[in-house]
């Protein structure tokens, strides 16, 4: 029997409860909030579980699964909203990184390197129009706005693990910032085996120069460069633009200094403007000059659609088709968000308040990480235990939808129960892959709020 799941849960189990032992540290009330905990129904422990393992149902609903029925044990919902109340966001940001970081060698490789994808995706929460900074406000009268956080995420793309997040008022997202901070906070063995993806939302000079300091290797999808917002505007005479496709290298000398011959010479020369927020930038300057060096990718994405990317791997060990490939990969993130909200549940909360909300986003991707990671590990053995039919129409691969589903029944199992043959089970639940032979547009639907009534 495998014992990985059997490791997963100990693991969670030993952070929640030496968190438990200093439960001070993260009462919203220290020196009151959890003194008797022993005494009562709902210990610091059962709370941030229970929190952790919550599902789609009605708050009733978790309890009684939560609890396995004991009568005498299922709390009120009043007196769970109040034990909630009592563990600062913190709690729950400190349980997702101390467990998130516990198990770096099960991430995938592309070419021996790490692919991280940096996204964003809104999360939407009941409608509440007091709250300014997350309603969005309908333009028209008849029709109902909305309340959301938009939540940034760093995946990795392969493993579909969720590595760091940050979460910024839904009225008020900025995304570069939220690059820089995840980026900051990421501290691999090896950075040059890392390799960083973003779409244009994360666009900046700032970004690339963040991505150099660290020693990262980057690939960014940019603006066309007719567009005055674009990076590559600067570029423009360096492209043949009038070919389909191309791959080259483009060199400018980027300075904070502005005078007649850089004015005359923007084929050679970038000003990089002091009062613009570019603060990596000057810790590569040397002199008032830095040389920054291009790849400039341009490739096809359909019958006439186009992509231009920017990245800083070498022609020695990245073709082109590399690059397009690395890019692609990219869309594991969007793969993990679906995971994620209609997976692991990350649609469904169980409050209106937005702090409380965040406690749920936390646990969500806690429990979603330890879904991902046992999956892949199901996924690994049936890839080596499978034998390659060539009579089969389609490849059959580990369901890692209903794998999450599977790890939370897992993680609510109580301890005296008979042990089970996890990894086992999940790779009983597979799915036919089809993505080549699937063509159709991707449709955007309207946002809302699943209701408290509905659930």
């Amino acid at each position: 029997m495998n014992d990985y799941p059997k490791k997963v849960k100990e693991k969670l189990d030993s952070i929640i409860n030496e968190m438990a032992q200093t439960s001070w540290l993260y009462a919203s009330n220290p020196g009151h909030d959890f003194v008797r905990q022993d005494s009562g129904k709902l210990s610091f422990s059962d709370t941030v579980k229970s929190i952790l393992t919550m599902g789609k149902g009605s708050l009733s609903d978790e309890m009684e699964e939560y609890f396995d029925l004991s009568v005498d044990d299922i709390p009120s919902n009043s007196a769970f909203v109040q034990r909630r109340q009592q563990i600062q966001l913190s709690a729950f940001h400190h349980l997702f990184t101390e467990f998130s970081s516990s198990f770096p060698e099960v991430t995938r490789k592309f070419n021996g390197y790490t692919i991280a994808g940096i996204d964003g995706t809104h999360i939407v929460y009941s409608t509440n129009g007091e709250i300014l900074e997350d309603f969005n406000k309908p333009k028209l009268i008849d029709r109902k706005g909305y309340n959301h956080m938009h939540l940034n995420a760093f995946v990795d793309t392969l493993s579909k693990v969720m590595l760091d997040i940050v979460i910024q008022p839904g009225q008020q997202p900025d995304e570069r910032d939220a690059l820089h901070t995840m980026l900051d906070r990421y501290h691999p063995d090896d950075p040059s085996r890392i390799i960083i993806t973003a779409d244009r939302g994360y666009e900046s000079y700032d970004s690339i120069f963040h991505c150099l300091l660290l020693g990262f290797g980057f690939v960014f999808r940019m603006k066309a460069p007719d567009s005055c917002t674009s990076i590559l505007s600067s570029f423009s005479c360096d492209l043949p633009d009038d070919q389909g496709e191309f791959d080259v290298i483009t060199r400018r000398f980027l300075t904070d200094s502005k005078n007649k011959i850089i004015k005359q010479q923007d084929d050679v020369y970038v000003y990089m403007n002091p009062n613009k927020n570019i603060p990596h930038f000057y810790k590569l300057l040397r002199k008032h000059i830095y040389v920054l060096t291009l790849r400039v990718v341009k490739v096809k994405t359909g019958d006439n659609s186009f992509e231009y990317l920017v990245t800083n791997l070498p022609y020695s060990e990245f073709s082109t088709d590399d690059i397009r490939d690395i890019y692609h990969l990219r869309w594991g993130a969007e793969i993990s968000f679906r995971y994620l909200k209609h997976a692991a549940g990350l649609l469904h909360f169980h409050t209106r308040k937005p702090e409380l909300v965040k406690q749920e986003i936390y646990a969500r991707l806690t429990y979603y990480n330890a879904g991902i990671i046992l999956a892949n590990i199901a996924s690994d053995e049936k890839r080596a235990k499978s034998k390659p039919r060539n009579t089969n129409k389609f490849l059959y691969e580990v369901d890692f939808s209903q794998s999450i589903k599977t790890v939370r029944k897992y993680l609510l199992r109580r301890p005296d129960r008979r042990e089970v043959d996890l990894i086992r089970l999940l790779m009983k639940h597979t799915h036919a892959v089809k993505e080549a032979f699937r063509s159709f547009e991707r449709h955007l639907r309207g946002i809302g709020a699943i209701c408290f009534l509905y659930r």
